[in-house]
């Protein structure tokens, strides 16, 4: 499947429809997904909000946050979470990067982990604790070292991305015509 005519960025017009009518000015939404990406307590508001969250809206947030290098993209939007070793390739060998490569598949393992309890599939009870990733004590040195540069980087990613499908949403108001017109706007900034 190629992206859509005239399609300028990753979502295309059935993707943005779908974010707009989830998520504009449902910010109670986007923190209750928020509290399972950051394996925060849920409370029974969330729980009932999370109901919304089907494959498609998954699907969306996955392409997003988690994207797969596919051909449905537009020209100078492929989206990898590998490239945020860009930078820190450069003019490292193998035993720079080693840990780095660790850390990444380390996000990459807690990303899946966490889609896989909105989808259900997964219990928090078992696998990859935030929490202790973002604990020092008690641990080699090399552990310290990836776990904290996932801890980091997890904090850091997460956040931006909701706030990114909150942008995109915008107001409840707005058509997709002028959704896709402030998005063309903003993207020429």
């Amino acid at each position: 499947m190629n992206p859509e005519k005239d399609q300028v960025f990753i979502f295309n017009e059935a993707e943005l429809s779908l974010i707009k009518n989830t998520f504009s000015e449902n910010e109670p939404l986007l923190y209750a997904i928020r509290k399972v990406l950051l394996q925060f307590e849920l409370n029974d508001g969330d729980k009932a909000l999370l109901k919304l969250v089907n494959t498609d809206v998954l699907n969306v947030l996955k392409k997003r946050m988690l994207p797969e290098l596919s051909n449905v993209f537009p020209l100078g939007q492929l989206p990898s979470l590998m490239s945020t070793l860009t930078r820190q390739l450069e003019g490292k060998d193998v035993a720079d990067m080693e840990l780095q490569f660790d850390a990444k598949q380390l996000e990459i393992d807690y990303l899946e982990q966490q889609f896989g309890v909105l989808e259900g599939k997964i219990t928090e009870e078992k696998g990859i604790k935030l929490s202790e990733l973002g604990t020092l004590k008690g641990k080699p040195a090399k552990s310290q070292f990836v776990h904290m540069t996932a801890y980091l980087f997890l904090l850091g990613y997460i956040d931006p991305m909701l706030i990114m499908i909150k942008t995109i949403a915008g107001k409840k108001e707005e058509t997709l015509a002028q959704l896709n017109e402030r998005l063309k706007r903003d993207s020429n900034k």
